[in-house]
């Protein structure tokens, strides 16, 4: 009776895992409905409460992903394309302005461009 018990459970766990081996979908074949890069906010949950996805519209310029600002009146710094930056640093040839709470200024050539944020 204990032998019949051990080969049933041994023929369980085997079925287990080989099944979870046959059916298992790797998370990089799933296509995601945005860019991590581009449109991912890290400080905020990517689900509420009733479990609704909550996916923002990407925020940039060109090729500028704002990524995230980390605001202070003693000084700001913002994330763009995975780099964290502080007014006055130049970001492929647009200098840091200004960073505010829900946004950056830049300047490029006396002109100025704003990203802003849009939490």
């Amino acid at each position: 009776m204990v032998k019949k018990a051990i080969e049933i459970t041994s023929i369980l766990v085997f079925l287990f895992f080989f099944g979870t081996i046959v059916f298992y979908a790797p998370a990089k074949d799933y296509k995601y409905p945005y860019s991590a890069l581009k449109e991912r906010d890290p400080f905020r949950p990517l689900v509420n409460e009733r479990g609704d996805i909550l996916i923002r519209e990407k925020k940039g310029i060109g090729d500028f992903a704002l990524q995230g600002i980390m605001y202070s009146p003693r000084g700001s710094q913002v994330i763009i394309n995975n780099e964290v930056f502080q007014e006055g640093d130049t970001v492929a040839g647009y200098k840091i302005k200004k960073i505010d709470a829900y946004k950056v200024i830049f300047e490029k050539n006396g002109e100025e461009f704003v990203l802003k944020w849009g939490g």
